[in-house]
């Protein structure tokens, strides 16, 4: 928490708190999310919680399949994840590679398009 900075929220500032997610079909994003990351997402509405985030699927805007910035999601087995991916409708873009000792990086295309990179820390 970071009660004592002045948010009763524990978000330290500068955090990423909230995440708007483009997509073309929310129940299949929420689906895709909620399987491959364990995000808790509401059926009956395009929010979600992830870990210290929250946010919501939006239809008003286009995906970001090769611009803007990417989004990285740490995993805890890049392999596995990348199963998960494949079988939830998900596009891998980019095999793991090392990044430094500690770091596999992969990316990903989510079910609306939008391009996700993965990172598994191990230690060095």
């Amino acid at each position: 928490m970071n009660e004592e900075a002045g948010d009763p929220f524990g978000f330290a500032h500068g955090q990423l708190s909230y995440l708007q997610l483009p997509a073309a079909d929310l129940a299949r994003s929420a689906a895709f999310y909620e399987s491959v990351f364990g995000w808790q997402a509401e059926p009956l509405h395009p929010r979600f919680e992830a870990p210290g985030l929250f946010g919501q699927w939006v239809e008003d805007r286009p995906s970001a399949p090769d611009a803007g910035p990417l989004l990285w999601l740490h995993v805890d087995d890049i392999d596995a994840a990348l199963e998960l991916v494949s079988e939830r409708g998900g596009e891998v873009l980019d095999k793991p590679i090392p990044d430094g000792p500690t770091r596999m990086l992969a990316t990903v295309r989510d079910p609306g398009g939008n391009r996700i990179g993965l990172v598994q820390h191990r230690p060095g």
